[in-house]
């Protein structure tokens, strides 16, 4: 039987997934203030165009951490990385996240007017 949590989220180890995101915002607290900033206010843009479950955003906003991580290691301006447009470049990152669920949900409705029309 499904649990509601599951259900929900689509998960079984919702506790494991907490963990991980508890120790992901720890990442982000030991970036420089700067990073943390933009970091952020990219986040909350981002959050805006999540799906029902979020994990598309999540894996996104996991790869800009390394991204800012990794440039941050090299002594790089938080502003090398994102450009002047911090906009433009959140909005690059919504894009590809946007695309590949707008593509799953056209490839969906295809297969269903296809199997209609197969009937």
């Amino acid at each position: 039987m499904i649990k509601w949590h599951e259900l929900m989220t689509g998960t079984k180890n919702w506790r494991q997934e907490k963990a991980d995101y508890k120790q992901f915002k720890a990442r982000v607290a030991t970036l420089p203030a700067d990073y943390q900033f933009v970091f952020k206010a990219i986040q909350d843009y981002l959050w805006q165009f999540a799906d029902f479950t979020g994990y598309r955003m999540l894996a996104a906003q996991e790869d800009l951490l390394i991204l800012f991580e990794d440039g941050m290691a090299n002594d790089q301006s938080v502003y090398a990385l994102t450009g002047d447009d911090v906009g433009d470049f959140a909005d690059n990152i919504v894009r590809a996240v946007a695309d590949t669920w707008l593509d799953e949900r056209r490839q969906k409705l295809n297969r269903k007017v296809t199997n209609y029309r197969k009937r």
